[in-house]
C-alpha cells in the first residue's frame, strides 16, 4: 500500500520570503527576451528527444576520486531519527534542447523548489526561460552570468556547454536565495559538494553554504552516481547490505583526487537510509562540526519520507524540474507564435547518405 501524500502548489504566505536582491532572475528574463528576439532567419526545426537532450550538469562530471587507507573507514549505525518539525526544502534545476535555428539552438532552462513541513509537501517551479543560444553570443551569456571561462572549440559541445551553464547559474541563484531566507531547515541538493569550473564558481557555492550556516540551515547534497572509488569498487557498495539507517564516513585525508582544479566543499558521506532502498553518497557541508553533520541526517530521517533510500522533497524537486514532451511542446507553440518562427525539418546529410545506417553525433 502506497502512503497518499498532499501536493499543492504554494500560496505566497506559505512559502519564505526572499530578502536577497533578484538581479539573476532579471537578467535570465532580459537574456531570454534579448537573445530570441536576436533570430534573424524566421525558421526554425523543433525537437522532442528528451532522452538526449537533458543536460547533466557540468559540476556533476567529476573525476575519479580514489579512497586510501588500511584500516577499517569509521562506521555509523546508530541513527535513531529526531521528528523536530524540521523544514525539508529541496532544489533542483534543469535544461532541455528545444529547438534549433540556421544559427544555433533554442533551449529551455527551469528549476524547482519543493518545500516539506510535517510530510505535507508544497512547490514552486521557476521557469521555463527560453534561450537563443549562438556562437556569436555564446561569450555574452557566459560573461552576464560571470561563468566566462575555456570552453570547447567544437560548435556542438560549447552550446551544451552553455546550455549546462545556464542551468547552473538558474539553480545556484535557487540556492543562495532559500539559504539566505529560511532558518533551523534542512536543504537538499542535487548533486555533490564540489566544483571544477575555473573563475568564482567556487566562491559562489562557497557563500552559499555561509548564508545557510549562519541562518542555522544544514545543507545535504545527494548523489544518485559518484566517481569515489575504495579499493576499486564504488563507495556506494560497501554497506549496500548493511542494516538501515546507516552511514559509512568518507575521511578527506584518505581522498586521492588528481584534477587540481577539484574542490571539496563537503564531507562525504555513504547513506543507506531503509532497507528497502538504494545507497547513496551525501555531502554535507564540511565547515559544520561532524555532530551536527550526524544530526542533520537523523532529522532528515524523522521529519521527511525516504522513497527508496532517497528523500521525498528532492525526488518531487526532480520532477517538477524536468520537461516532459508536453513541456518541450507548449514551449515549442508559443515559440513559434511569439516570435513568427515557421516550423521546419532541416535535411539530414547522415540520413541522406546512410538511411537506417546513419547513426552518431555531428563531427564524425
Amino acid at each position: 500500500m502506497i502512503e497518499q501524500i498532499h501536493y499543492t502548489t504554494t500560496p505566497k504566505y506559505n512559502f519564505p520570503q526572499i530578502r536577497e536582491n533578484i538581479s539573476l532572475p532579471k537578467k535570465f528574463i532580459e537574456l531570454s527576451l534579448n537573445s530570441m528576439s536576436e533570430i534573424r532567419e524566421r525558421f526554425f526545426q523543433p525537437w522532442i528527444d528528451l532522452a538526449g537532450l537533458q543536460i547533466e550538469r557540468i559540476e556533476d562530471q567529476e573525476d575519479v576520486i580514489e579512497v586510501h587507507g588500511r584500516g577499517a573507514l569509521p562506521f555509523v549505525s546508530s541513527l535513531e531519527p529526531i521528528p523536530d518539525g524540521s523544514p525539508v526544502i529541496a532544489i533542483d534545476a534543469s535544461s532541455i534542447k528545444v529547438g534549433e535555428t540556421e544559427n544555433g539552438v533554442i533551449c529551455a532552462v527551469r528549476g524547482a523548489v519543493v518545500w516539506s513541513h510535517r510530510k505535507r509537501y508544497r512547490y514552486l517551479r521557476i521557469g521555463p526561460f527560453p534561450l537563443h543560444i549562438t556562437e556569436g553570443n555564446r561569450r555574452e551569456i557566459l560573461s552576464i552570468l560571470g561563468q566566462y571561462s575555456p570552453i570547447s572549440s567544437n560548435f556542438s559541445l560549447f552550446l551544451i556547454e552553455v546550455q549546462s551553464r545556464l542551468c547552473n547559474a538558474l539553480e545556484r541563484w535557487i540556492q543562495m536565495m532559500i539559504s539566505s531566507s529560511v532558518s533551523d531547515s534542512i536543504i537538499l541538493w542535487d548533486g555533490s559538494l564540489t566544483s571544477k569550473l575555473a573563475g568564482n564558481y567556487s566562491d559562489i557555492i562557497t557563500e552559499i553554504l555561509r548564508k545557510a550556516r549562519n541562518n542555522s540551515n544544514v545543507v545535504l547534497s545527494f548523489s544518485k552516481a559518484s566517481t569515489v572509488r575504495f579499493l576499486g569498487r564504488r563507495i556506494t557498495d560497501l554497506i549496500s547490505k548493511q542494516r538501515a539507517p546507516c552511514l559509512l564516513e568518507i575521511d578527506e585525508q584518505m581522498l586521492s583526487i588528481s584534477s587540481r582544479s577539484l574542490r571539496l566543499l563537503g564531507k562525504i558521506y555513504v547513506a543507506r537510509l531503509n532497507d528497502r532502498g538504494y545507497t547513496f553518497r551525501v555531502d554535507i557541508d564540511k565547515a559544520l562540526p561532524k555532530e551536527i553533520q550526524i544530526m542533520a541526517i537523523r532529522r532528515l530521517l524523522g521529519n521527511e519520507l525516504i522513497f527508496q533510500g532517497y528523500p521525498e522533497a528532492l525526488r518531487l524537486a526532480h520532477i517538477f524540474s524536468t520537461f516532459t514532451a508536453s513541456d518541450v511542446i507548449g514551449i515549442q507553440r508559443f515559440i513559434a507564435r511569439e516570435y513568427g518562427l515557421k516550423v521546419v525539418t532541416w535535411p539530414s546529410i547522415r540520413k541522406a547518405l546512410f538511411g537506417p545506417f546513419g547513426t552518431g553525433g555531428a563531427g564524425d
